[in-house]
């Protein structure tokens, strides 16, 4: 009864506005005939010192019209602005079927994210096939790329399979499922303002899966559904993991559903969620003859209908699109010992194999002593005679500008 009211209210405003209307544009153009030489008075503006911008709205009105209905269709997409940082966001997912057969596809999934931190650019191919008219496999391959939004460096990238299983079991049952695989395609070395500190990026190896069945009609007013979904992503400094299995009640006529959940993460640990809905349609002329209002919103049809597993051709794929990065900071060390006048000296420069380094000795300024090589790992190590005093000493190597800390070393006379 209370939408009634409110449908009927929101009708007689938009009559009176459209009456009110019609008689402001009626005395506007008597008022042009009386009076040509009376002008319209300029619109008051108002000042706002950090104004919200709007560009998503604007967008997606103007591409409503400007779309075909088969671009559409299949396209999603949002635009936005972060005023804090002060760029443009956006996302874009499309489904593009190249080719179509009555029991069989080939589509492109190019995706698009634009975050106030990240961006990422991905191309996915993939194929589905209609093993029966109840059943359904695909399969599908993607690229990734992402880097952080300001950064004209190298993006990291990773290529990942995917393989999703759709079908009508029997008796009225449902069964989706989908799996995915990642693996990271390169690994991105750079120096922090402080030289001897390497930072090393790269996209973790892991997995997503997702299950959604809809369990044979067991009870003629009950709907029964099983979900769960799980996730592993893992690199050196990074293990994010978890699952989430929810077992779902809905009476069949939309009276009341209930749901028990549980799941975990690696980083939140474990929880639990029981939730529950009563759903009562009010009938108001069951009430002025005395009788019960309420009732359930639906009547309980008499059967059970079954989706077409033909539509599932030309869906979307369902991955995850953005991987966190994994990023791990080295520290390049320098060991030195004094034996009379000689200095050995030893370290590592990670990720630098088979690569000339200098030490370089300083009083003031730093001067090149001697050159010395990595090996297969980025170790090196080496001996000098040095006279007598006190250094500073570092390896340097000159190509990428990696540098050791600085150690103090002292060689004492002996001849005193």
């Amino acid at each position: 009864m209370v939408i009634i009211i409110s449908a009927m209210a929101a009708t007689f405003c938009c009559v009176q506005e459209t009456r009110a209307f019609k008689a402001n544009l009626a005395q506007r153009q008597l008022d042009a005939i009386t009076f040509p030489q009376k002008t319209q008075s300029e619109p008051k503006i108002k000042n706002v010192e950090a104004p919200e911008i709007y560009i998503e709205p604007t967008i997606k009105y103007g591409l409503n019209f400007a779309l075909p209905k088969a671009v559409k269709k299949n396209l999603s997409y949002d635009v936005g602005y972060d005023r804090h940082e002060g760029l443009p966001t956006g996302r874009l997912d499309y489904f593009i079927p190249i080719k179509k057969w009555s029991d069989r596809s080939i589509f492109f999934n190019p995706r698009v994210s634009l975050s106030s931190s990240k961006e990422s650019f991905s191309l996915g191919m993939g194929t589905r096939h209609m093993i029966t008219a109840k059943s359904m496999v695909g399969f599908h391959v993607f690229h990734d790329m992402t880097r952080n939004r300001r950064e004209r460096g190298e993006f990291l990238r990773q290529i990942g399979l995917g393989a999703e299983l759709s079908l009508l079991p029997g008796k009225h049952s449902d069964l989706t499922m989908s799996l995915n695989t990642y693996f990271p395609g390169n690994e991105r070395f750079r120096l922090k303002k402080d030289p001897n500190v390497l930072v090393r990026e790269i996209l973790p190896t892991g997995y997503d899966a997702k299950i959604d069945f809809l369990l044979p009609a067991l009870f003629k007013t009950i709907d029964i559904r099983l979900s769960g979904s799980g996730h592993s992503y893992r690199a050196n400094s990074t293990d994010l993991s978890g699952y989430t299995a929810d077992l779902n009640f809905r009476s069949r006529d939309g009276l009341w559903s209930a749901t028990a959940e549980k799941s975990a993460e690696s980083r939140s640990g474990d929880n639990y969620k029981v939730e529950g809905a009563i759903n009562l349609a009010f009938d108001w002329s069951k009430l002025l003859e005395g009788a019960n209002p309420f009732s359930a919103p639906y009547s309980v049809p008499d059967m059970r209908f079954d989706r077409k597993v033909h539509d599932s051709l030309y869906q979307k794929a369902v991955r995850k699109h953005d991987l966190p990065m994994d990023r791990t900071e080295t520290k390049v060390t320098l060991l030195a010992q004094v034996n009379d006048d000689e200095v050995s000296f030893s370290g590592i420069f990670p990720h630098l194999a088979h690569s000339p380094v200098v030490l370089q000795t300083s009083r003031s300024p730093w001067a090149d002593f001697v050159e010395v090589a990595t090996d297969g790992l980025g170790a090196y190590s080496g001996q000098v005679k040095m006279p007598p005093g006190v250094y500073r000493i570092r390896l340097l190597h000159k190509a990428s500008g990696r540098v050791s800390n600085m150690k103090t070393v002292v060689v004492e006379d002996k001849s005193l």
